[in-house]
């Protein structure tokens, strides 16, 4: 059976892991969020559609955390994983609260081991990622050997993906989700030259497909098909959306099982 063949007949993906490395739980004043004012009714939603898709794990940070400077929204997260075993965690770091950010990391690994690295979003934040704030993650990061997911967007002033290469040469022991893939040109194809010049730096695809207009064919042509990644980005966008341009991209079946969990599987090791 092809896999585009479950979309088709509206079952549950089946025999192959399908791992979503960009989630999100929380309420967002920027957007409709669905069940935003009870994040635990929203969680339950969400892993119903994880279920019904059949999602194998989807990696979830907070919008609290990231958005409104809550640092105590990971811990809620933390609750929540213990009842969701599909869902597994980013912790959220606040460059304005370093210390504090950095306490509340090691607290959280303390306390669970369903969290599998640190979320930033320097749009949110106002802060470079290769500014001053942000340098006390990196090395904390890299001294742990963690994953990262960097939200990244073309030609945003603090995202922008050229601010990547210091970080790349400068941190070799922890490896960096390039988010949204640089989101749009020319962000895409910076993104996609720093994947294939260092070798812990893969590519987030959530967002990609509908905002550089690009398909999958075409990451898969310029790009190492191992540093690719499904995401959707959910419970901002209906993650079925990022699931269909994978299962109906003009690429092999053994490409497409990459990009969907066998890729993030490896990654994950100590995790799942």
């Amino acid at each position: 059976m092809l896999l585009k063949e479950y979309a088709e007949q509206g079952i549950p993906l089946k025999d192959v892991s399908v791992i979503d490395v960009h989630s999100h739980i929380g309420p967002y004043a920027g957007n409709y969020v669905p069940y935003s004012h009870d994040e635990e009714a929203q969680m339950l939603q969400f892993t119903k559609n994880l279920d019904r898709v059949g999602v194998d794990y989807a990696i979830v940070s907070m919008l609290r955390g990231l958005h409104t400077h809550e640092l105590e929204a990971n811990l809620d997260l933390a609750k929540m994983m213990e009842t969701n075993r599909k869902i597994l965690g980013w912790i959220t770091y606040i460059p304005s609260l370093q210390q504090k950010s950095l306490e509340m990391a090691e607290q959280c690994f303390s306390i669970s081991n369903r969290f599998v690295g640190i979320k930033i979003h320097p749009e949110f934040n106002m802060h470079p990622i290769d500014g001053a704030g942000y340098e006390p993650m990196w090395e904390y990061a890299d001294a742990k050997g963690l994953l990262v997911l960097v939200h990244i967007w073309g030609r945003c002033p603090y995202s922008d993906p050229e601010r990547l290469r210091g970080i790349a040469k400068k941190y070799r022991n922890l490896t960096v989700l390039i988010g949204h893939s640089g989101g749009e040109e020319p962000g895409t194809t910076t993104a996609i030259e720093l994947s294939n010049t260092y070798d812990n730096m893969f590519l987030d695809l959530t967002g990609a497909f509908i905002c550089s207009k690009r398909t999958l064919e075409h990451f898969v042509r310029r790009a190492d098909s191992d540093k690719l990644l499904f995401s959707s980005d959910a419970v901002f966008n209906n993650l079925t959306y990022d699931l269909g341009e994978i299962l109906y991209a003009r690429v092999s079946e053994e490409i497409k099982a990459k990009v969907l969990g066998l890729n993030a599987q490896r990654l994950l090791k100590d995790f799942i």
